[in-house]
């Protein structure tokens, strides 16, 4: 029987277009009992993603509402939901899985959930979350490394979007964490993921994992993470951003998973390829270790790039001695990604093949 409750749960964390990813041994399940109760996992697989009050939660399930806020509070204390004050009173909603659940148990993430997350990552190699389209992550370029002629959208420039936000905040990398307890730690550094409110000021200041910064702080840290040799990505969507992550193959889920692919480009979205001016390369190689997707390469006297492996990140661009390595834009069609989230949910449920109707 409790194995039907969280079973349920991931049926309905699978009809949210972000996707859970299930396996046929169980492993989503033991993640799920790791995160949730039985009676969490009973409440969360009947709760909305657009939120709604005590009140209407407990009518709707006909439940008390004195009893259920306090399992609420403890579930949205727990990162398993999101809870915030609105207008109307306090509501409560849905989130998905990724991004959403897995990464609010920073706070709480131990080795035995390090490595119940790694089962799941291995087993089901994302599931949908990579195989359908749109992508979720869109690489955002190091700003330097692109030509101040070229035609740049604000959704293309990591500081348009520090710039567009009205509270600013840092945290752990939830990935980063997870490896460290696995004894996987890698050579970047963890306090390091941005996360913004794009309409609401002191949006963080009681926040239990994420420290407030100023906005000169957080381009601070963007630039220790393009020093750092880290890729900037963020949500797949022109506007509402609410987070940049600098990622690395070693250890980021996602990033992992493209790299693996063997096309990392099919998979994270840029317009942009990194391009080498011939007559300035000296075959140096010192690039070459910066790029993290096995990109470039000397055959001959020249770095070649392999244009289906390059994210346009602009990382390799940065250290190059001869200023012989730009961003130029792809030749092919420009990729505009969703207007915002909820575009996004809507074509990529369309994309697998779900309804969520229901969930709303």
């Amino acid at each position: 029987m409790t194995d039907d409750v969280y079973q349920r749960l991931a049926d309905v964390l699978d009809k949210i277009p972000n996707s859970f990813p299930q396996t046929e041994d169980g492993t989503h399940l033991k993640v799920l009992k790791w995160i949730f109760t039985p009676e969490e996992a009973e409440l969360a697989s009947n709760m909305r993603l657009r939120g709604e009050t005590v009140e209407e939660m407990a009518t709707r399930l006909d439940r008390e509402p004195g009893n259920l806020v306090t399992i609420l509070e403890t579930m949205a204390e727990k990162g398993q939901i999101h809870a915030w004050n609105s207008s109307t009173g306090r509501r409560y909603c849905l989130i998905p899985y990724v991004i959403g659940i897995f990464e609010e148990q920073l706070g709480r993430m131990d080795s035995e959930f390090a490595k119940l997350s790694e089962d799941l990552f291995l087993k089901s190699k994302g599931g949908d979350l990579f195989g359908t389209k749109p992508e979720l992550f869109q690489v955002l370029p190091v700003n330097r490394a692109i030509d101040t002629e070229l035609e740049v959208y604000p959704y293309e420039v990591a500081e348009q979007i520090v710039e567009n936000s009205k509270s600013w905040g840092v945290q752990d990398c939830i990935c980063r964490t997870q490896q460290a307890l696995l004894d996987n730690t890698c050579k970047y550094p963890t306090s390091i993921c941005l996360t913004f409110a794009p309409k609401k000021e002191n949006a963080f200041d009681d926040n239990r994992t994420i420290r407030a910064i100023t906005k000169e702080e957080s381009l601070q840290h963007l630039r220790e993470a393009e020093e750092a040799g880290l890729v900037h990505c963020t949500m797949n969507i022109q506007t509402g951003h609410t987070y940049i992550c600098n990622c690395c193959t070693c250890c980021c889920s996602i990033l992992r998973g493209v790299y693996e692919s063997g096309a990392p480009h099919a998979f994270v979205k840029s317009n942009f390829l990194a391009y080498v001016d011939e007559d300035l390369c000296t075959g140096c190689e010192t690039c070459i270790e910066r790029c993290q997707f096995d990109a470039l390469s000397v055959p001959g006297d020249i770095l070649e790039i392999d244009k289906n492996t390059c994210i346009g990140c602009g990382v390799c661009t940065t250290v190059c001695p001869e200023g012989a390595l730009s961003l130029a834009p792809r030749s092919d069609k420009k990729h505009e990604p969703p207007e915002k989230f909820t575009d996004w949910m809507t074509q990529k449920a369309i994309s697998r093949g779900v309804d969520p109707s229901d969930l709303w």
